[in-house]
């Protein structure tokens, strides 16, 4: 483990940077309130992905993704649908701005601007419609995107080997999720959310994968990881996604989620203990098998990704 750290780190060593950065993640909320996430770091150009780039390539451009150089203490302007919010980045480079309900935003999607200094970033804020009550929640890593968990070799290989471009959907989840998207009255913001393990540096090229593979517009949560104690569990998965559900069903009360996952890690049991505590905000739990012990817990409620699309292909 040691050496593949050692190489990371002299792989992400930059031919340029200098520049400051503003990343925004991608926010949500409805008209009771929303909440915009960013962070400013050292400029790294990473280079667009290729179907035909080599792993080499792949390597070095994730390494750089993963080293960020945080830019603490710097001035941020925030703007959204021309109203603005001042905020100042932390010893991390990140910054948060809460937007309250005294002059709420339109229902839908919006565009959000963030400047410090020299450099601005762009991101997106969905403010649920209050009668989009129809949303899901999806695990990423071989729910949606073929990562192969059980295999830390093969993971360590897809991950960090490969680029959008080249990894694998599961088949027919994008067109699965985008049938339940279309439950709402107003389907192109429905309350869709992507929950990833891995850390926020690797936002771009997942949203890239969502993007190439077609999946339905949805805020992607990502994990926050840092030096400091403000950093989400590095290694808890059942703490990190238990916690992000419930601000999730916080800020929409009035939604019923359907929780998408697997087996390979702990999907099946952080959503067994979620239904349990908030039934009223569980309408259905998926989980795909992918784990290689057929004697695996199976948790009662939670029916099979599998079967659940074959069924959507009949219809």
């Amino acid at each position: 483990m040691r050496s593949w750290i050692m190489w990371l780190a002299l792989l992400a060593l930059p031919a340029w940077a200098g520049e400051d950065e503003v990343v925004l993640y991608p926010g949500y909320g409805d008209v009771r309130g929303a909440a915009v996430e960013g962070r400013v770091i050292e400029r790294h150009e990473s280079g667009e992905a290729r179907v035909d780039d080599g792993s080499w390539r792949n390597l070095r451009r994730n390494a750089r993704l993963l080293k960020n150089d945080e830019r603490g203490q710097r001035p941020v302007t925030v703007t959204v649908a021309s109203r603005e919010w001042e905020t100042q980045s932390d010893d991390e480079g990140y910054f948060r701005v809460e937007l309250d309900a005294a002059a709420p935003l339109a229902e839908g999607w919006h565009e959000v601007l963030a400047r410090s200094g020299d450099a601005s970033g762009r991101g997106e804020l969905l403010v649920v419609p209050s009668a989009n009550r129809s949303g899901l929640v999806s695990d990423i890593d071989d729910t949606i995107l073929v990562s192969e968990v059980n295999d830390k070799r093969r993971l360590l290989a897809n991950s960090l080997l490969k680029n959008p471009a080249q990894r694998q959907a599961v088949a027919g989840t994008a067109g699965l999720y985008a049938q339940r998207g279309a439950l709402n009255p107003q389907p192109a913001a429905a309350p869709l959310f992507y929950l990833s393990a891995s850390p926020r540096q690797l936002q771009r090229p997942v949203g890239e994968f969502l993007q190439r593979n077609r999946f339905p517009a949805g805020v992607l949560l990502m994990k926050r990881v840092t030096d400091d104690d403000s950093s989400d569990p590095l290694l808890d998965q059942f703490a990190y996604k238990t916690r992000r559900i419930e601000e999730i069903f916080r800020r929409l009360p009035d939604v019923r989620f359907v929780l998408v996952g697997d087996d390979g890690e702990r999907d099946p049991e952080i959503y067994d203990r979620v239904r349990r505590q908030h039934p009223g905000q569980v309408e259905a739990i998926w989980i795909r098998r992918v784990h290689p012990d057929p004697r695996r817990e199976r948790y009662e409620g939670q029916r099979d990704l599998a079967e659940v699309l074959r069924q959507a292909a009949i219809r």
